[in-house]
């Protein structure tokens, strides 16, 4: 389990910010809904649902991507690499909740996509 403090901030935006928008369109006790429907009757989201999504916004939003584009799953890993800059490695492992050190490693790895300047 996990307690993060709505005051949690990075590069400007505010999470109590975010769960205040999310609050404002759901209509359900989600924050991430599909409405209260026949097929989710309390608003809930099926995980293949919200990738599915994800897939679609992703490919609306007009962004040229390569052959391999960013998937639902690397957000999680962003927000872990941009949390590890301002707050360091703990903090960042404490957030992904994983017990062991080789597992947040493996989430803040960019897989060689970082460029050097020379």
């Amino acid at each position: 389990m996990l307690a993060i403090p709505l005051s949690l901030e990075i590069s400007s935006t505010r999470l109590s910010s975010v769960i205040d928008r999310c609050r404002l369109v759901s209509r359900s006790a989600f924050l991430i809904s599909s409405g209260i429907r026949k097929n989710s009757p309390d608003g809930s989201v099926h995980p293949d649902s919200l990738t599915k999504g994800f897939v679609k916004a992703r490919n609306k939003s007009g962004i040229l991507f390569n052959d391999n584009p960013p998937s639902f799953h690397e957000i999680r890993s962003l927000s872990g690499r941009l949390h590890e800059e301002q707050r360091g490695k703990d903090f960042a492992q404490k957030l992904f909740g994983h017990r062991s050190e080789k597992m947040t490693e493996k989430y803040l790895d960019v897989r060689e996509k970082v460029f050097t300047l020379v």
